[in-house]
């Protein structure tokens, strides 16, 4: 579905912010009277004439979203501008409930792969960030204190079997001292408010030989929190085969549409491999996690021909990545849509299937009334873009998802 702009009947993110900031200043300037008007209507914030695709609910629609006290307070086709203290005109545009990136680095100054995720995230569209292992045992208390109490997008986290996490080369797997099962159990309980999962990372480069007994060490620390692995593969010592045979439903692998024959869903025949089909079978879930080496247009291609399609799109934004090629996660969800899949379906895939990857469905990724107001507002641009995947491979676009105004709990952050 294609959902052509008019530029000049639309705002951008300058125009968006000057309406939310200064919007209220006739009222405060006209006296008490006035104010005492404007205090009593039922909303703080109404984002009027756009199209909403709302997938917790299935709805993808021209409609208005109020909001009030942080929260949504309603969706509805037409909402009165007068009920409001301010409304955001938006026709022609797109609203979302605010993105989960389900694979992203914080920790910026302490890992060499971290970034500022409020600049990576939430100025994108991202309301909430789940960082990626880049914490372990050793640094977690922190990055609580550091990255997740001090930024304004929201920030969960999976833990890092190893102590030291992506603090530093080499790769945190190599010494099998660094796989430490009590003291990730230890913190996983004591941040089980932030912590989702289990990170485990299975690269020749950063586990070696023991990515297997990485898996299993991981796998013990996350069944006794009852919370899922996430996997990286990229090119594994041990066969992927049998990496995945340690895998149970709601693990997720991510990487997984990488170059064919890299231990992703697609082999070195250039087809979605059996045993890979077996494990979704069985409640794997395949995430992009695009990075700087970890995304082929070709692999994604030949998997969605198979209908195999990602179960979450996810960036990897991280310090090599933020550059390019993957800038952030609505450009990575622009190469999906370059892809075939529907506007809807994307949205869907970087929203709600994320947020049920890591059992928090209901507290974000919903535009339903009385959810947290995290809302993006997009508009779908028409013209020739250029799109490049971690192979270097160019693919041309005819049009990008272009973020214009995020709100984190009904306010500009």
């Amino acid at each position: 579905m294609k959902l052509p702009v008019e530029r000049d009947q639309n705002m951008n993110r300058r125009q968006m912010i000057r309406v939310l900031s200064v919007g209220s200043m006739p009222v405060l300037m006209a006296g008490p009277r006035a104010l005492a008007q404007t205090q009593g209507r039922k909303y703080e914030l109404l984002l009027k004439g756009g199209r909403v695709i709302d997938p917790s609910q299935s709805f993808n629609a021209p409609a208005d979203v109020a909001i009030a006290g942080g929260r949504i307070a309603a969706m509805a086709r037409d909402i009165s501008a007068a009920e409001s203290e301010r409304t955001v005109p938006v026709a022609g545009q797109i609203i979302t409930p605010g993105l989960v990136d389900l694979h992203t680095h914080g920790f910026a100054g302490v890992s060499h792969w971290g970034v500022d995720l409020d600049q990576h995230c939430l100025a994108r569209g991202v309301t909430t960030a789940i960082d990626a292992g880049t914490s372990g045992a050793d640094s977690f208390d922190g990055f609580r204190r550091l990255v997740i109490e001090s930024s304004r997008t929201r920030v969960l986290a999976f833990l890092n079997i190893s102590r030291i996490g992506l603090i530093g080369q080499p790769g945190e797997l190599v010494d099998t001292r660094m796989i430490d099962v009590a003291s990730a159990l230890r913190v996983a309980k004591a941040h089980a408010d932030v912590i989702v999962g289990i990170k485990v990372r299975c690269s020749e480069s950063y586990s070696g030989p023991n990515d297997l007994d990485a898996v299993r060490a991981a796998r013990r620390v996350a069944d006794q929190i009852g919370k899922p692995l996430m996997i990286h593969v990229g090119t594994p010592y041990s066969p992927m085969e049998q990496i995945l045979e340690l895998a149970r439903p709601r693990d997720i692998v991510t990487h997984a549409f990488r170059r064919g024959g890299g231990g992703g869903v697609v082999g070195p025949d250039g087809r979605v491999s059996d045993y890979i089909r077996r494990a979704s079978e069985r409640g794997i879930l395949f995430d992009v996690g695009h990075g700087s080496g970890s995304f082929s247009f070709a692999a994604a291609e030949a998997a969605l021909k198979e209908s195999f399609p990602p179960a979450t799109i996810s960036s990897d934004i991280h310090a090599y990545s933020a550059l390019g090629p993957v800038f952030d996660l609505p450009t990575t969800m622009t190469k999906f849509l370059h892809l075939g899949l529907t506007l809807e379906k994307v949205v869907e895939l970087a929203t709600v299937a994320p947020a049920r990857a890591i059992g928090t469905i209901g507290d974000m990724a919903s535009l339903k009334p009385g959810s947290p107001a995290d809302v993006a507002v997009f508009d779908l641009v028409q013209g020739d873009f250029s799109l490049v995947d971690s192979q270097g491979e160019i693919r041309k676009a005819t049009q990008k998802l272009v973020p214009v105004l995020t709100l984190r709990r009904g306010t500009i952050p």
